[in-house]
């Protein structure tokens, strides 16, 4: 099987590197070789350094307990910059209030160094009463999304008390002009990606499936938004991918060998039925077969630290240039940190970080 299972709802977050790519639940891929016209007002004095992943927190009282520790941790650790990769709060975990945001945004601020912010299911998309109606009246997931979007996107500057400068995917304008929530910006030897891309069904919901309850009119109005979203992420990531020397990337135009057998040969995952949109999967996997450098995903939702080979290659062996992570979250108020090591041929190296202070 070409997929083996993922056990993540929500492979929205992606980051992809040039010489490596990393893919997350609210998708940031970081590409490491490929050169880009965008602003680079941080670069490293060294191509080596370390970033912090984290997210879906935090979550109920003894989270909020906790998170001053966590964020605390990062700062000690003096790390380049890091990625949040979506859930504010927990589902059930009150409604989703204007507080909810202008908190966590306080509560980000507090990080020495740049925070990129990405969006997570429990942020919009559940919003609607998923969890019953201790999330009213906040109950339109786009109302959500689109108030998010002015919070956390309404500049080219991440978050943190340094900032790093980004590129917004609404920069392009058209099609994509409301989609600021999907970001780049280099770091180095890499090129980071974020996308929008979330649990639940990523927006598409089901009559009946995940508790849902909603009239159809409003399930097709939901399922409209997530095609288009789907379409600029999918955009989003080939340009990504796209940014490269030459010679970093082989068979891109003229060589679709790789596409050619995925198209042939794709078989659903648990990922894709859970949440990850079936064409992301399959883009990232043909995307990957034709990338010299190393890939890998990041992504939260399932709240414990995993690292391992998820994909496989045409010949169904391993993916070996394909990583996936799971961030920490919920109970376990903890971080995973990424060393970009130009020496190591995998680039990328994932190492769990536990806070002392949140272990009871």
């Amino acid at each position: 099987m070409m997929w083996r299972r993922l056990h993540s709802a929500r492979a929205a977050r992606v980051i992809i590197g040039t010489t490596a790519a990393i893919v997350s639940a609210a998708v940031c891929v970081g590409l490491a070789t490929g050169p880009d016209n965008d602003r680079r007002d941080h670069e490293p004095d060294s191509d080596n350094y370390t970033i912090a992943l984290f997210g879906d927190m935090p979550y109920n009282e003894l989270g909020r307990q906790q998170y001053p520790a966590l964020l605390a941790d990062i700062n000690a650790r003096h790390v380049a910059f890091s990625v949040f990769d979506g859930d504010l709060k927990a589902g059930g975990d009150g409604p989703c209030a204007d507080a909810v945001y202008t908190t966590a945004i306080d509560q980000f601020n507090t990080l020495q160094r740049p925070l990129v912010w990405l969006p997570g299911d429990n942020d919009w998309t559940d919003c609607w009463g998923r969890y019953g109606t201790s999330t009213l009246p906040y109950s339109d997931p786009l109302e959500r999304l689109a108030f998010e979007r002015a919070l956390f996107t309404s500049t080219d500057q991440s978050l943190g008390r340094r900032t790093l400068t980004l590129t917004r995917q609404s920069a392009e304008g058209g099609l994509y002009a409301e989609y600021s929530e999907n970001v780049r910006w280099k770091y180095g030897p890499v090129v980071y990606i974020g996308l929008n891309v979330q649990g639940s069904n990523d927006n598409f919901p089901y009559a009946g499936v995940d508790g849902e309850t909603r009239p159809q009119a409003e399930i097709d109005r939901q399922r409209m938004e997530e095609r288009a979203r789907k379409a600029a992420d999918l955009q989003w990531l080939r340009e990504g991918f796209d940014l490269r020397e030459a010679g970093a990337r082989q068979g891109r135009d003229g060589d679709p060998a790789g596409r050619s057998q995925l198209q042939q040969r794709a078989a659903p995952s648990r990922l894709a039925v859970m949440g990850c949109l079936p064409g992301l999967c399959e883009r990232a996997r043909a995307e990957t077969l034709a990338f010299r450098g190393q890939v890998a995903l990041v992504h939260g939702d399932g709240h414990y630290f995993k690292l391992d080979k998820p994909i496989n290659g045409p010949g169904d062996g391993v993916l070996a240039n394909f990583t996936r992570v799971e961030t920490f979250g919920a109970r376990n108020t903890h971080w995973v940190s990424a060393t970009i090591d130009t020496s190591n041929p995998n680039l990328f190296e994932f190492t769990q970080r536990i806070v002392a202070a949140n272990t009871k």
